[in-house]
């Protein structure tokens, strides 16, 4: 039977670890709002474009996500709206009722965890909902289970919360990543910003974060590549970094399919020291494909801390010597 990527909790430690009834009692009142919800979602047009960032765990997808959230006129899943993960225009509109239009990130986070009500979330229950991702196979299948997911209905989801907002809308959307051509099939007007990292650097990020998160380093954390199977009787080190190399490769094969319109490729060394570099790019292919121009509403932050783990030389040597088999290997 297929692991689901709730049993993961119990693996958990500190206050990484969720509160079940607080999680029992946010899905039954998103299955009640969700009854409601659905007559009101329509297959309305796409007028504005959809920015969905993905990357590897650890490679800067979240403060990606905080910088173009922040300088854009553009709508966001902040941390209120995200408690309605089944109901997401009762989400909005509790959050504009509550905090009004406000934005204020500071930019900073834990493991995507964003600190202000009015920062951006990445929404992931909402994607896994939507898009059928309750467990390992669910990933490690999607291509040959695409066809199960109601793909108009996202569609109308998608299309009748941005006619809620009226404006852009921008995603941290990793579980989407396993369909990327689908999403340009549907919506057209979106663009996917990949944000790739040092490997050995992605690497030792993911083992921090599962010292931190896990009582058993070997139990897996966070996104996985479709090689999922490969991977998970290895050791963890082994783990991490087949999960760093077969992600990457994976992106990069995907987004190699995609018009030039929907795809921006950035490094998370460019994110740190140039942001500018980063927003300008995404306005040029807007403003060049459909002559779409971004409002901006804040300058963004003329650089960010970049951090290379210069302090783990000795992990870092393992991983190189387990990519460099990676990378080897003939398949």
């Amino acid at each position: 039977m297929a692991q689901k990527f709730e049993k993961l909790n119990e693996f958990r430690k500190g206050l990484y670890k969720k509160d079940e009834s607080q999680e029992k009692f946010l899905e039954d009142f998103n299955k009640y709002l969700l009854k409601k919800e659905l007559n009101e979602y329509r297959s309305y047009s796409i007028n504005h474009p959809f920015i969905f960032i993905i990357g590897a765990p650890r490679s800067g997808t979240t403060l990606l996500s905080q910088l173009i959230s922040n300088t854009f006129d553009i709508s966001y899943i902040n941390n209120v709206a995200a408690r309605f993960f089944l109901a997401p225009l009762h989400g909005i509109r509790f959050s504009k009722s509550l905090i009004g239009e406000s934005k204020n990130s500071d930019f900073n986070s834990n493991y995507a965890r964003t600190n202000n009500l009015s920062d951006i979330h990445e929404f992931g229950y909402f994607w896994r909902y939507w898009l059928k991702k309750n467990s390992f196979d669910d990933i490690t299948y999607a291509k040959s289970k695409e066809n199960e997911i109601e793909w108009l209905k996202v569609r109308d989801i998608l299309s009748t919360i941005q006619f809620e907002t009226n404006k852009p809308f921008v995603f941290k959307n990793i579980y989407g990543s396993y369909h990327m051509k689908k999403f340009t099939e549907i919506l057209d007007k979106v663009i996917f910003v990949y944000i790739e990292r040092d490997n050995l650097d992605t690497a030792v990020s993911i083992l921090n974060a599962r010292k931190k998160y896990n009582k058993d380093l070997n139990v897996w954390w966070s996104y996985q590549p479709l090689e999922y199977n490969k991977l998970k009787d290895k050791d963890y080190w082994t783990q991490i970094a087949g999960q760093v190399y077969y992600l990457k490769k994976y992106y990069l094969k995907e987004l190699e399919e995609l018009e030039e319109k929907n795809k921006f490729h950035v490094t998370y060394q460019q994110l740190c020291e140039s942001p500018k570099s980063v927003i300008d790019g995404i306005m040029n292919i807007s403003e060049k494909n459909w002559n779409y121009k971004f409002n901006k509403i804040n300058t963004p932050p003329a650089k960010f801390p970049f951090r290379k783990y210069e302090d783990s030389e000795t992990e870092k040597h393992k991983f190189a010597e387990i990519f460099n088999a990676f990378n080897n290997q003939s398949d």
